[in-house]
């Protein structure tokens, strides 16, 4: 049986609040809507056609905020959106952050494996409004210049700088940080174009693409790399596998401690490389595309719902009392901050 969910945006205020920046602020409509805009094109694309968009809040049989990047680390704009507080049991978000803390059920991007619960918080993915435009299938090559290849920046954790030991003549390894400040500070299309080129030329060049932890556990490059058609090898202890897909078919996992051992661990998987690329690129197709994910964040939360066994209400509570951890008390304090800077005021 189907559902009608309602997806939202960037959250709108309550009547009582004064704050609207949220709606109007420019840089919030480019940076954070990416989410919202690709699940409602999914929707219009959907090749199950199980489930449908509504509306009506009351009707909706979810209701999931896609966008929260801006609006601070403990979803604090969401838990006051009048939504939330009339219908907080069939409410849900999908978090493309690294950094939030996962205080409401739903997907996220950046869970760590000491947060992930199957019943309320499982591993996202990510989604964002400007697409690299050269992200579509590349035939693996016969005969690929490259072993393994990673463009990104070195300074998102401490493993990354370790890729640049890798035999050169092997790997294409390149510490991006530098290119993508400037591109962050700047509007140069050119050079913007030029980077998405060589970042996907890196991977289609070669057997398999090295996706190394970033500031989470997970890594945007990863999905890119199945995108593309190439077979990501997995550079994160403890990362939770999203559910459904098959990742012992489509990727190879690396211990942080291996990565020294690259260069024979995956010429024993050379032969292979291919093979995997394209069944990763299938379990992208399948889970991943335009044409598929929306109806898989609704499944996800669906069994989310189906699975919760206490109120919503009870497990906040209980996710409240992680706070007693110092480093999340000071995220907690940070985001207090973020909210006073960007509102003008602190949101609870």
């Amino acid at each position: 049986m189907g559902r009608s969910v309602l997806l939202s945006g960037v959250p709108r205020w309550p009547r009582f609040c004064s704050i609207s920046i949220a709606l109007e602020d420019k840089t919030v409509e480019e940076l954070h809507r990416g989410a919202y805009e690709r699940f409602v094109e999914s929707a219009g694309l959907d090749r199950h056609g199980k489930h449908t968009l509504t509306s009506d809040p009351a009707e909706a049989d979810l209701i999931v905020f896609t966008e929260i990047g801006a609006q601070g680390l403990f979803a604090e704009p969401i838990r006051h959106h009048p939504y939330f507080r009339k219908y907080r049991e069939k409410c849900f978000i999908f978090d493309p952050d690294d950094h939030s803390v996962p205080i409401l059920p739903g997907l996220y991007a950046g869970l760590s494996q000491n947060e992930y619960q199957p019943a309320r918080t499982r591993t996202g993915y990510y989604l964002r409004r400007e697409e690299n435009p050269y992200l579509y299938f590349h035939d693996p090559q016969e005969h690929p210049r490259y072993l393994g290849s990673f463009l990104g920046a070195f300074t998102s954790h401490p493993i990354r700088p370790r890729l640049a030991g890798l035999p050169k003549d092997r790997f294409w390894i390149e510490d991006t940080t530098e290119t993508l400040y400037a591109l962050k500070r700047g509007n140069a299309e050119d050079r913007r174009d030029a980077y998405y080129s060589r970042y996907v030329d890196s991977m289609a060049q070669s057997a398999f693409a090295l996706c190394p932890r970033g500031v989470c556990r997970g890594s945007i490059r990863l999905f890119e790399a199945m995108r593309i058609g190439r077979c990501p090898v997995i550079l994160s202890d403890g990362w939770v596998y999203p559910a459904r897909v098959d990742w012992s078919a489509c990727s190879i996992t690396v211990a942080e401690k291996d990565i020294p051992k690259l260069p024979e661990i995956l010429e024993a998987h050379r032969r292979r490389a291919a093979e995997l690329g394209r069944r990763a690129r299938e379990e992208w197709e399948k889970y991943y595309s335009p044409e598929s994910c929306f109806h898989w964040l609704v499944e996800d939360c669906l069994e989310m719902m189906a699975q919760r066994r206490t109120s919503e209400r009870v497990a906040q509570l209980r996710a409240w009392l992680k706070l007693v951890n110092p480093r999340r008390f000071r995220l907690f304090l940070t985001s207090k901050k973020q909210m006073y800077r960007r509102y003008g005021r602190v949101l609870l």
